[in-house]
This record gives C-alpha cells, structure tokens and sequence, in this order.
C-alpha cells in the first residue's frame, strides 16, 4: 500500500509534468541524478526489436489558405451559415455529439474567441463555453469590461468529439471553412485563439500554446492586403486549463489585457 508521503509526491509530479506539457516540454536531457533518481539501467534493446513511433510529418491541419471575401457579409448572415451545416454528417464526430454547438454571440463582435472544441456542458446545452470553464471565462472578460453577449464564442469543430478527446486533422478541414464564413461575415478587431489546436490551426503552427501565446499576430488567412493590419490573433490559454493550474491566470491577464488595448485602439 503506498503511504501518504508517497502519494503527495507522485501528485505533485503529475501536476508538474502537466505544466510542463503545457509549455511544450516532451522530453528531459538525460543526466546521471536522473537515472539515480528513477533507478533505471541501460538495457540492451531486444533483437529484431522494431521502433513502432511515427515520424512526424510536419504537417498541421488546415494549412490551405482561405481567400478572403469582403463582400460576404453583405449576402450572407450568420444563420445562412447555421443553416448551410444543417444536422451534419460530413465528419465521423457527428456519432460523439448530441447537439451542434455553432457559436453565440453578436454579428458586430469586435472579439470573436475560438476554442478547440465543444466540451460535455456545451454538447448538452448547445451553446459554447459553458460550466465552471464558461462561468471562468464570463469573469475573465469582465476584468476587461467586456461582457459574454459583446463577444462571439465558437470553436474549432462545431461537435464534441467525446471525453477526453480532441478533433482528428479530418474533422478540422472539414469544419474550418464554416469557421472562416463566421469570421469572415463578423470581420472582428481581434480573435482569441483559445487553446493549443485552435491556435495551432489558424497559425499553421505545431508550437506549444506558451510558445505562441503573448502577442499579436496578423491573421493572414482571411486577409486581404487592405484588411492586413486590421484582423490580428491573440493565442491564449483556455480557461479549463486556468482551472487546473491556478498559477497560469497570470499569463492568461497579459495576453487579456493586451487584446483589451487593442479594442480600445480599434474603437
């Protein structure tokens, strides 16, 4: 039976291999404290012992750029776009999902926020961020004066995609262009790219969300050469994680307090 002591420590470690997944960090340079501290010996590999990891290809969902129109939002609406999904089956998460979670928020946002994907709450009300993470993120916005219903809030993919599950690279292609018809038609100041795939997609990048997050960058897949210094993207951490690890919330305020800057330069 494990004692206490033991188990404080292996929770304490298992919260700090969790943030350091979160900043990026996968591997440890191997030192002689480490092998004495985990007793593990060199072991020969077995013969005819395959190595079954896959190289990674580089590759990161979404890479095609979408052409912006700026005419859009004069034919089209948000519910043109709603409409257009329908009960959909394009993607295998339709099977995960009780509801289609699309997005709330006005039309005239200045702040779009786009997380990874709909959690359980959000599938059972049909509505994004909800539970102890949504009621977090009304307070976060609040610190900046803003409230929920002046912000749009939608995600990724537009269906649960199950506990503890994250959307495959098919089910983002599939989705984004809706993503990109919502920005498109809404044109905001800044999105909020909330999460390590959502900021991982629309910046066509594979670093960790702490590597990205912290400035500005211009999002150039909806841009036009005339729109290319209006729409810009915050990466930032979604407030699940800021429930997990209440150390983050001070990286969380400076990059909330950066977009709150923006909008006022933008007003």
């Amino acid at each position: 039976m494990t004692k206490q002591p033991d188990r404080d420590i292996l929770a304490e470690i298992g919260r700090l291999l969790q943030y350091h997944e979160a900043l990026g960090i996968r591997e440890y340079p191997r030192i002689r404290m480490l092998d004495r501290f985990l007793q593990v010996q060199e072991r020969p590999s077995p013969a005819g012992a395959k190595n079954k990891s896959r190289p990674r290809t580089g590759k990161t969902a979404g890479t095609e750029k979408h052409v912006f129109d700026p005419d859009l939002a004069r034919s089209v609406t948000l519910r043109d776009v709603r409409e257009e999904i329908g009960d959909c089956t394009r993607c295998p998460l339709h099977k995960t999902r009780s509801s289609i979670v699309f997005g709330h928020g006005p039309q005239t946002a200045k702040l779009v926020i786009v997380a990874d994907a709909p959690g359980l709450e959000d599938d059972r009300l049909a509505e994004p961020a909800q539970g102890a993470a949504g009621d977090l993120l009304e307070k976060m916005l609040s610190a900046i004066g803003l409230s929920r219903e002046e912000v749009y809030i939608t995600t990724l993919v537009k269906c649960f995609p199950g506990v503890g599950a994250q959307p495959g690279e098919t089910e983002i292609k599939t989705c984004l262009p809706f993503l990109f018809r919502q920005i498109e038609i809404i044109c905001p100041a800044v999105i909020c790219a909330m999460g390590m795939q959502a900021a991982q997609v629309l910046l066509h990048s594979r670093k960790s969300i702490f590597q990205l997050r912290g400035r500005f960058y211009n999002f150039n897949d909806l841009c036009s050469s005339a729109l290319q210094e209006k729409i810009v993207l915050m990466p930032s951490l979604h407030p699940s994680l800021l429930l997990e690890n209440a150390d983050l919330k001070k990286a969380s305020w400076i990059d909330l307090q950066m977009i709150q800057k923006k909008l006022e330069e933008n007003s």
